[in-house]
């Protein structure tokens, strides 16, 4: 060969060539997935989603929380929440272990007073409609004499109380103990248009007459239907369908994982009232653990979120893989053996499709932590940073109660614990979004593989000032980089709900900085979210496995409109690693 031809360039045979080739991976609209085999995951899956919620077509940011009012000193964990609805008569209210608020109003909590002392706050609540009016009848974990609300002032049903319509007592009861006065009551809830309650620590349920909201109790003993011992912890109405009819059974819950379920219109007559069936559950975590969704009860129990039709169905020892928890169920674990002073509440919010659990008493920032779940799909998520010990709702908004006696509102911001300082600014806490997608092997098992770049593709508004911060991890290691600074703030946008209406109110001509603090009705409404993507940027990870990572940043005075839809991949197919 001449010195020349030994210098030409030769073509590389065609199998050594490394070729780059493409992927997408479509965001984990199935959500967190935890039972899966990491080595065959399917797509759609995540092993972290934070602050984030599956949606059907892709992966949304969560809104931030907004300080509703602070409960005044002293500082006292909130520990129960409910609502009133009459008309146009709209109250909620929030209870520590000593008081009890009208928390309806920003900024102003109204301590309730004529009600006695509360001894625990842990309510059950029911509202019953009368000829008389809308009531609200509240009972506590301590059995305190009940609580009513007529939607104007609360009543105290103790031996003192003459009002209308009257007291709640037993009156000749077989074992009356010291529901006689009024008092041992712990948990309320209707069933085929009575009110049924469980009196604590023991066996025993009672109910009032028809249409009642007083009067005396009918005495209900259950101790001979159950076979595992225990008390009663609460009671539901089931039904085979998604309305009230005669096909409802009345259920009865006990704190060993019994469910004494019975049918019928009057428990004085035995021809009337009859045991439909016993069956059996994982314990429950507390008396506010259970939520009706459609026809059927979902109970939060040691194994799960487990629907009460699976039970009739499913031995116990199976119950697990029913759980509509099922997908993330080492989280489950994991959040009960941390968290399991504090009884656990459930939260079906229709206007966001979403529902909630609360994993309460994390004691550092890292460890509030809420699990939520797509209605839908029922793909699950975390919201971090959310220190929520109950749910409530009022005009179609959701709220929180928090270990330090604050009332937030949720998914209306886009900071954490947002408010107004001394100095009139908004101010609050960025929060950080993090997705860690399944392990994917590029259809390349076992060979080693380069990937090169990513681009994640997202839905979100024109002026949004999200950054987001594309990474990988592989070989089954969670490294996760530090989350990205937060985007500048572009204040809140000129649409409905966001900005404040109307010209600036000065005095003088306003300036540019003084029109752009306020929305204008003559500005162009924002429309469709427009696509966005990062472009190619670096990632250079090599293993055998790989999970994509997408990090943002949220820091900004409106709620943040961002939707995660792929994220592509050039990437390097290697030899295998021997």
């Amino acid at each position: 060969m001449s010195g020349h031809a030994a210098f030409r360039r030769q073509p590389v045979p065609g199998e050594m060539v490394l070729r780059h080739q493409t992927a997408t991976l479509p965001a984990p609209i199935r959500g967190i997935v935890e039972t899966e085999n990491w080595a065959y995951t399917k797509p759609g899956c995540a092993t972290v989603i934070d602050n984030w919620y599956p949606t059907q077509k892709g992966l949304r940011i969560r809104g931030g929380t907004e300080r509703w009012c602070v409960l005044p000193d002293p500082v006292e964990a909130i520990r129960s929440g409910f609502e009133y609805v009459s008309g146009a008569v709209q109250r909620m209210f929030v209870s520590t272990n000593f008081r009890l608020f009208d928390v309806t109003f920003a900024d102003t909590p109204v301590l309730q007073t004529g009600i006695g002392s509360i001894g625990d706050g842990n309510f059950t609540t029911a509202q019953f409609a009368t000829a008389g009016g809308d009531w609200l009848l509240a009972v506590n974990d301590t059995g305190d004499y009940v609580r009513r609300f007529n939607g104007t002032i609360w009543e105290y049903l103790d031996t003192a109380f003459a009002g209308t319509p009257g007291r709640i007592k037993a009156v000749g009861a077989t074992d009356p103990a010291n529901v006689k006065d009024g008092k041992g009551l712990t948990h309320v809830w209707k069933y085929r248009n009575r009110l049924f309650f469980i009196q604590g620590g023991t066996m025993n349920a009672w109910c009032l007459p028809v249409n009642a909201v007083a009067g005396d109790l009918i005495y209900i003993p259950l101790s001979g239907a159950a076979k595992r011992g225990g008390s009663l912890l609460f009671g539901a109405s089931w039904s085979v369908d998604s309305g009230d009819n005669s096909d409802d059974k009345c259920c009865f819950f006990t704190d060993q994982g019994e469910v004494l379920v019975f049918t019928g219109t009057n428990p004085e007559l035995a021809a009337n009232w009859q045991q439909h069936g016993r069956y059996d559950i994982s314990k429950p975590f507390g008396k506010n653990g259970h939520q009706q969704l459609g026809g059927d009860v979902l109970v939060i129990t040691v194994d799960g979120i487990v629907p009460l039709s699976a039970a009739v169905a499913k031995d116990v020892s199976a119950l697990s893989l029913a759980a509509i928890t099922y997908n993330i169920e080492p989280t489950w674990m994991r959040e009960f053996r941390r968290k399991n002073f504090y009884p656990w509440t459930i939260a079906k919010w229709d206007e966001g499709d979403l529902m909630f659990v609360t994993f309460p008493g994390g004691k550092s920032y890292k460890n509030h932590t809420v699990g939520v779940s797509n209605l839908h799909t029922g793909a699950w998520s975390r919201y971090v940073g959310w220190d929520a010990m109950c749910f409530m709702q009022i005009n179609g908004r959701l709220f929180f109660g928090t270990q330090d006696g604050k009332v937030m509102l949720a998914e209306s911001t886009g900071f954490d614990d947002a408010h107004d300082n001394v100095e009139g600014d908004r101010v609050g806490n960025s929060y950080a979004c993090t997705m860690v997608g399944g392990w994917e092997m590029f259809q390349t098992p076992p060979s080693q593989v380069t990937w090169l770049q990513a681009r994640a593709a997202f839905f979100s508004a024109a002026r949004e000032p999200f950054e987001p911060q594309l990474a990988a991890t592989v070989d089954y290691e969670f490294r996760i980089p530090p989350p990205p600074n937060v985007g500048p703030d572009p204040g809140p946008l000129d649409v409905w709900d966001q900005g404040v209406w109307g010209p600036s109110p000065v005095a003088h001509p306003p300036t540019p900085a003084e029109m752009d603090a306020y929305a204008q009705w003559d500005q162009p409404a924002a429309g469709n979210p427009a696509v966005r993507n990062t472009m190619w940027v670096s990632i250079g990870e090599t293993g055998f496995s790989h999970a994509p990572i997408c990090q943002v940043s949220i820091g900004q005075q409106f709620k943040p409109d961002v939707e995660l839809i792929s994220i592509s991949a050039t990437f390097v197919r290697m030899g295998a690693n021997v």
